[in-house]
């Protein structure tokens, strides 16, 4: 860098111009790769977030580098460390903790800032992620003038970023100072709102982590065998056999609040094997006011507490009200074919299946029922043919698998590798 730009209080701004354009095309080289790595890295952890990035354009550049050496007076002025920006933009708040994380661990970041809760008006109105992170291997040869070969990352929710991005016109670029106290206070107020708003949807999604895990604690203990109840086995000696497994409907999060607690303590029941307890709070949801979908699903789950607790009847009643509160739900179909098949009405575990499968194609459960039906009335090729297209679906679904070895071996005579048999 000319010892001139160092020492000019306002540095000539052709030659700084001159030296921006001809390492422009490096910088811009350095920041696509930059966006790659980072993108190519949360992809592979899962996260898809908008990424903005760009390059300050001179003019811009300049103006910076004018106010930042005037308030230094020429002395000990410091780099410019947004020459080169990214900005991540996340659906939720948790999302900004991970993915910082996950930055963190694969990259060098020189320095992080929270930015946002100052007593500034302006400050106030911001709330952003800051981290600078190292490049690697700058690939050029000289730097802009007083800038450093970092990149500045932002990490931002949806609403944090349209905050700012309205915030940014309204106040930072404007030359217009505002004229009252009211409006200051008036956008606080919006900036308020849209950070509770984020809040509130973390909760909301929080809500929904929380009602899968009881989900899947439930579904463990319905693929129990049932207490007293002849289950569907084969021969032992012939390899292992299909397994009982029951769908489970979602939690809206639309539910009135005292609705929601009952919910709440019968699926906690459920999940803990209560199911006498689980059963009578699902009863007493059943007598309040219900829209046809949750009384739909409240059906269902108590078909699936009476299934586990031996009581197959009562499941295949309950089965039956959830299907004509919701005839499109193909999890209680396949629940009660599960049902028909275990009272030996196989013809209409069938018709149930067959009706699933018809509202969701993609559900593998859903045909490795039918493959267990189909075997169960020695219809071996449909048997195998079903566990195929549940293997097409999920590659790794176990029970399919074992299965289809079985009805291979024992019946066909043939091994693992083959793929399929006509009827």
């Amino acid at each position: 860098m000319p010892e001139a730009i160092h020492k000019s209080m306002t540095p000539d701004r052709n030659e700084l111009n001159a030296i921006y354009d001809a390492l422009q095309p490096a910088y811009d080289l350095a920041l696509s790769d930059l966006y790659r790595d980072v993108r190519s890295l949360l992809e592979a952890h899962g996260y898809t977030p908008t990424i903005k990035y760009r390059l300050k354009r001179f003019k811009n550049y300049f103006g910076k580098l004018k106010k930042v050496r005037e308030v230094a007076k020429g002395d000990n002025t410091g780099p410019i460390t947004d020459l080169l920006g990214l900005r991540i933009i996340c659906p939720f708040l948790e999302d900004l903790d991970i993915i910082e994380e996950l930055l963190t661990e694969h990259f060098q970041i020189v320095e992080a800032e929270r930015k946002g809760g100052q007593n500034s008006f302006r400050e106030f109105g911001y709330d952003s992620v800051h981290l600078l992170l190292k490049l690697k291997d700058f690939p050029v040869g000289a730097s802009i003038p007083f800038s450093e070969d970092v990149c500045e990352i932002q990490l931002r929710t949806i609403l944090q970023d349209a905050w700012a991005e309205v915030e940014h016109e309204l106040v930072y670029k404007s030359d217009i100072t505002l004229p009252n106290e009211s409006i200051k206070r008036k956008l606080a107020s919006l900036n308020a709102s849209l950070s509770l708003s984020d809040l509130i949807f973390q909760e909301i999604r929080d809500y929904q982590k929380e009602i899968r895990q009881r989900g899947r604690k439930r579904r463990e203990s319905i693929d129990e065998p049932l207490p007293g109840q002849e289950m569907i086995t084969l021969d032992q000696q012939s390899g292992p056999g299909p397994t009982a497994t029951m769908q489970i409907d979602p939690i809206p999060y639309s539910l009135a609040s005292g609705l929601e607690k009952i919910m709440l303590a019968a699926l906690n029941a459920h999940s803990q094997n209560d199911l006498e307890t689980a059963i009578d709070l699902y009863g007493q949801l059943l007598e309040m006011k219900l829209d046809k979908r949750i009384r739909a699903m409240v059906y269902n789950h108590r078909g699936m507490a009476h299934f586990s607790s031996g009581n197959v009847k009562q499941a295949c009643s309950d089965f039956s009200e959830s299907i004509y509160y919701d005839a499109k739900s193909y999890r209680c179909l396949t629940n009660r074919a599960l049902v028909y098949r275990i009272l030996k009405k196989f013809d209409r575990s069938i018709d149930d299946y067959n009706r699933a499968l018809l509202i969701d194609p993609f559900n593998g459960e859903g045909y490795f029922g039918r493959a267990q039906t189909y075997y169960e009335i020695q219809l071996f090729s449909k048997a195998l043919s079903d566990c195929e297209k549940a293997l097409e679906i999920e590659p790794d679904f176990i029970p399919a698998q074992q299965l289809s070895q079985l009805i291979l071996r024992a019946f066909f005579g043939a091994d693992k590798n083959t793929t399929s048999v006509s009827e």
